[in-house]
């Protein structure tokens, strides 16, 4: 901890002790270094109260405490430090509300209390305070409107307020040109519309109003603010179409009004007027229309969201976009063509999501595909059209993570190669019309978490080798046309979910089925299935779903299923 022996220099001028271990309370006795001007105790493991005798201390010019483990309030005499510039107090455990009195200060400059659990309501006096210039109170709990002085500072330049439970309205800028930079007021419950106001905001380079309730149009008048860098509006209620002055400001680099109800086409200049842009985030809205051609040319993209609208006509070709990583076109009305497309992604080196799912692909997918960036981890193609085979070139893609291939037209065999993508963590082939075996390969991908096959016309044995992929929580094979008898190595992976239904197996239920003690759901039903019921399925304590109806099990019920507290629903008919 802090010796407290400290208390005996009283000339002592500046103490910085961050960034050790230092555990224990802060000593109140610390206060007898009246001289002192600047504490530093920041990324430490103190405890307890800040000592309200501190703020004896009046010649204090900063005092930081970040990102600890301080409980109780802030001392409201803090307010009475007329020296202090600096009140760095994030990342702990304080409670109550924010001292009214810090207002009061004429020198304080920097107050960052973010991070914490206050309660209460952010103080008029803050806001009205005439030196402040950055004032951080993100993730806390407060509480109440937004106080009507926000945007009245001649002072403040940086607002962070994220992340708590405001409500009411934005208030409208009355000054001039207030000097505020960076707003931040997102993920509270602010409701009402963005006032026109907002464009008064002359110095304005970030503005985050996402995740609120917000309702009405986006102001015109935001595409007059030429510094604007960054606008973030996602997840809220607003409507109409987004205005043409936003999508003509050569200073833009990110902007995201996903999950609203936006309407219109984009405009077909919209990569030449968007020279900056790297993050174009649109998804979720009613944007329909063509994808502009032009959006080629805004060389900087990084990410290009545009899923869960209604655009339609030909994926262009995305790689003269050298820098992009992610690409989502999912859930629209697009087409592939010729597929020409995919080879042209082969270009983005950078790209690591890839989701063109939900739309109208149709056709044989081009073994280009095999080409796409090394560094790729999501590849999402579920609920197309797409035919023809799955391309054995799908091995070149080692780094991915997540294959949505499901609910498409999909023919020929599972390739082999498939085992070679070692990283996988979810591969989803059902609901195609693949047949063949499961390829034993498939035991290579120990990282699985989520195998679904269910829905094809596959035949031939469940694989032993899938008892390799030890993290898999789910196992789903249903609806194929597998024979023989269930491996016991499959039950000792500990899957949560395992469906097997509808297919042609045989034999008894393996007695390793007792080592599934975190299994929810086990359906077996409709196969060929017979012998006794294990006792030791009971031991499946959080089973939730258990189906096993329509097969030849003899024999009783077990007692051990008393055991099954958990259970919802259970069908053992037609046995």
């Amino acid at each position: 901890g802090i010796p407290s022996e400290f208390r005996l220099l009283r000339q002592l001028r500046y103490l910085n002790l961050s960034m050790n271990s230092l555990e224990g309370n802060i000593p109140a006795d610390l206060s007898s270094c009246s001289q002192l001007r600047i504490l530093g105790l920041w990324n430490n493991s103190l405890q307890g109260q800040i000592p309200p005798a501190l703020s004896q201390c009046r010649q204090f010019q900063e005092i930081n405490l970040r990102n600890n483990k301080l409980q109780g309030s802030i001392p409201y005499a803090f307010g009475n430090l007329h020296e202090l510039q600096i009140l760095d107090l994030s990342s702990n455990n304080l409670r109550g509300n924010i001292p009214p009195a810090l207002g009061s200060s004429l020198s304080l400059k920097y107050v960052d209390l973010g991070s914490n659990a206050l309660t209460g309501g952010i103080p008029e006096s803050i806001m009205n305070s005439s030196s402040l210039q950055i004032l951080k109170l993100m993730k806390n709990n407060l509480s109440g409107e937004v106080p009507k002085a926000l945007f009245n500072t001649l002072s403040l330049t940086v607002i962070s307020l994220q992340q708590n439970q405001l409500v009411g309205s934005i208030p409208p800028v009355i000054g001039i040109s207030p000097p505020v930079k960076h707003l931040d007021l997102g993920e509270n419950c602010l409701s009402g519309s963005i006032p026109s106001s907002i464009g008064n905001l002359s110095s304005l380079v970030s503005v985050y109003l996402n995740q609120n309730k917000l309702v009405g149009s986006i102001p015109e008048c935001l595409g007059n603010i030429s510094t604007l860098e960054i606008l973030d509006f996602n997840g809220n209620s607003l409507s109409g179409p987004v205005p043409k002055s936003l999508f003509n400001m050569s200073s833009l680099t990110y902007i995201a009004v996903a999950e609203n109800y936006l309407i219109g086409q984009l405009p077909s200049d919209i990569g030449f007027m968007l020279p900056s842009i790297r993050w174009l985030i649109l998804t979720g809205n009613k944007f329909e229309g063509p994808i502009p051609i032009s959006l080629l040319n805004a060389s900087n993209l990084q990410r290009l969201e545009l899923g869960n609208n209604s655009l339609s006509g030909l994926i262009p070709f995305f790689g003269s976009l050298p820098y992009l990583k992610v690409l989502d076109l999912g859930n629209n009305m697009l087409d592939a063509g010729d597929w020409a497309f995919m080879s042209s992604l082969s270009n983005c080196s950078k790209l690591t999501k890839l989701l063109l799912d939900g739309n109208n692909l149709q056709g044989k997918l081009p073994s280009s595909f095999g080409n796409l960036s090394k560094t790729i981890e999501m590849l999402w193609l579920r609920n197309n059209s797409i035919s023809g085979p799955i391309p054995p070139e799908i091995d070149n893609l080692r780094n991915l993570n997540e294959l949505f291939m499901d609910y498409n037209l999909f023919i020929g065999n599972i390739p082999q190669r498939i085992g070679n993508l070692h990283n996988l963590r979810a591969l989803y082939l059902s609901h195609n019309k693949l047949s063949g075996q499961i390829p034993d390969a498939t035991g290579n991908l120990v990282q699985l978490t989520e195998l679904k096959l269910d829905g094809n016309n596959l035949s031939g044995r469940i694989p032993e080798t899938i008892g390799h992929c030890n993290q898999l929580q789910e196992f789903n094979v249903a609806h194929n046309s597998l024979d023989g008898s269930i491996p016991s190595k499959i039950f000792q992976i500990t899957t949560l979910e395992f469906d097997l239904s509808h297919n042609y197996l045989s034999g008894r239920i393996p007695e390793e089925v007792g080592n599934l003690i975190n299994l929810k759901k086990l359906s077996i039903s409709n196969n060929l299935l017979s012998g006794n019921i294990p006792s030791n399925l009971g031991s499946c304590v959080v089973l939730e779903y258990l189906e096993m109806q329509n097969n030849y099990f003899a024999g009783s019920i077990p007692q051990s299923f008393m055991n099954l507290v958990s259970i919802k629903d259970m069908d053992i008919s037609r046995n």
